[in-house]
């Protein structure tokens, strides 16, 4: 088979024709002849001629028949590549056909040798995008969840707060949830310290952390000072990871470990909760922006609200996206894409793993397809300053995922959104993410929304049982 390389090239208009199976598939049928080549050859070997470097002849001086017989084979393949591929393009162009994926060639299209002055004929397979009305109204009903917000969640929420920003303080007696610093010196079965064996001078120990019951009983109540002995395989509920790093040896010499171990305490500290006072206003909120506990108060139950407000308009939007989407039952070319997928990305799909392999490419494929109608029908622009409000969102949430909102400011995010709307791939993210936000929105106004308070126990209830059947969903599709 001939393979194409798809170049552009100025010739004449060609002949080209379109004969569709069904509304999903086509071939273009491209007839090339001799005058829409032959004029790129004559002036490839006339350019090449001038600076071609020949031995035995001047450069710029090698006869034309000779230039031609050494190049002319790739001059034709090239011209006659470009005339098609132009051919193609333009007759798709014009025609305003959307097509889907990339053209394949025919296998119709045998082409064993090129010979200039000879007509050839190219045929292409396409796959054409569906055609659909949208069927977005007032009477798609769904529901946005509101969260309550209580005061056992603020409470909560000062606690995390208080130890957050709590000072670590050292004590004498071990409770849950301190860190005990401990010596370990390897023993033998008589309780002698092993000649040579494995000792670690300040290995910490969260207590909350240590999973026996009856080794953390051992713990709560120690004092510094004290001395012990443990299993060190119960210590660390047998975690060869665990026991490898605290002890700081090889985890395959773990197993070869006597189980036994004098455990000396030489601190024990633990995190107070900070008081409530205006250090911890400004540390958690910034200088001088809540000065009581009233307000402290009030701004976290604006926080959770505004927490729980952004997690049910991702329910929402996932949602009512899922389900107008699957309503319109977008049909695609499947066998075309199918075939497509495997000749451009032959590493990534195969016969063996196509149908699962496929199944989220034709997802991702009729949401592109209804978000493009939507735009289309409405005249929908995403402008550039949608693509910077899109980064500008992204980098704050990614901040605030990390619990540093309050180091964010206008020059800092500048400096951080501009750059990098200059990499290509976080340009296109940030286009998708506009995008999809003009869509939401255009849908939101057209649907009927109907508000549900429910408490934050039911909510993250839903909101598990949303993730369980998408995750599932995402396997299924």
């Amino acid at each position: 088979m001939f393979g194409l390389i798809f170049l552009r090239a100025y010739c004449r208009k060609m002949n080209a024709t379109l004969d569709k199976k069904d509304a999903l598939n086509g071939t273009i049928t491209v007839n090339i002849a001799a005058d829409d080549y032959m004029p790129g050859i004559d002036k490839k070997i006339s350019d090449y001629r001038k600076k071609a470097n020949i031995p035995g002849f001047r450069v710029g001086h090698a006869p034309k028949a000779m230039v031609e017989k050494m190049f002319g084979p790739n001059m034709l393949l090239e011209e006659i590549n470009a005339s098609a591929s132009k051919g193609l393009y333009d007759f798709i162009e014009e025609n305003k056909i959307n097509i889907l994926g990339q053209p394949i060639l025919n296998e119709e299209t045998m082409i064993d040798k090129l010979e200039k002055g000879l007509d050839y004929t190219f045929k292409f397979d396409i796959g054409i995008a569906p055609e659909f009305d949208l069927q977005v109204s007032s009477a798609d009903v769904f529901t946005k969840y509101v969260v309550k917000v209580e005061d056992k969640q603020i409470d909560e929420e000062v606690e995390r707060m208080r130890k957050r920003f709590g000072k670590l303080q050292e004590v004498d007696k071990a409770e849950d949830n301190d860190m005990i610093y401990v010596k370990l010196t390897e023993l033998d079965d008589d309780g002698n310290a092993i000649e040579g064996g494995v000792s670690a001078d300040s290995v910490p120990i969260l207590t909350s952390a240590v999973k026996s019951e009856v080794v953390k009983a051992t713990l709560i109540g120690i004092e510094k000072g004290n001395e012990s002995t443990v299993n060190i395989f119960g210590l660390f509920d047998n975690d060869e990871g665990e026991i490898s790093h605290a002890l700081g040896i090889q985890k395959p010499t773990v197993a070869d470990l006597s189980p036994n171990f004098k455990m000396v305490v030489n601190e024990i500290k633990r995190t107070t909760l900070a008081d409530i006072n205006q250090e911890l206003f400004d540390m958690a909120f910034g200088k001088d922006a809540v000065t009581t506990e009233a307000e402290m108060r009030d701004r976290l139950a604006k926080e959770i609200s505004s927490y729980f407000d952004g997690q049910a308009e991702h329910l929402l939007e996932h949602g009512m996206t899922d389900a107008i989407v699957a309503k319109h039952n977008i049909t695609l070319p499947d066998a075309f894409l199918q075939r497509w997928l495997k000749d451009r990305y032959a590493d990534k799909f195969n016969d063996d793993n196509m149908e699962e392999a496929f199944k989220p490419e034709a997802n991702y494929l009729r949401n592109h397809l209804f978000e493009e109608k939507i735009l289309v029908s409405n005249n929908i622009k995403v402008e550039e300053e949608d693509i910077r409000a899109a980064a500008v969102e992204y980098t704050k949430s990614m901040f605030g995922m990390y619990g540093m909102s309050n180091q964010l400011n206008d020059e800092l995010i500048d400096s951080l959104v501009e750059p990098n709307l200059k990499k290509d791939d976080y340009r296109s993210k940030m286009i998708n993410s506009a995008v999809k936000k003009k869509v939401n929105d255009y849908i939101k106004s057209v649907i009927t929304i109907e508000n549900k308070e429910i408490s934050q126990e039911e909510f993250l209830k839903i909101v598990e049982e949303h993730n369980h059947q998408h995750h599932n969903h995402s396997h299924e599709e």
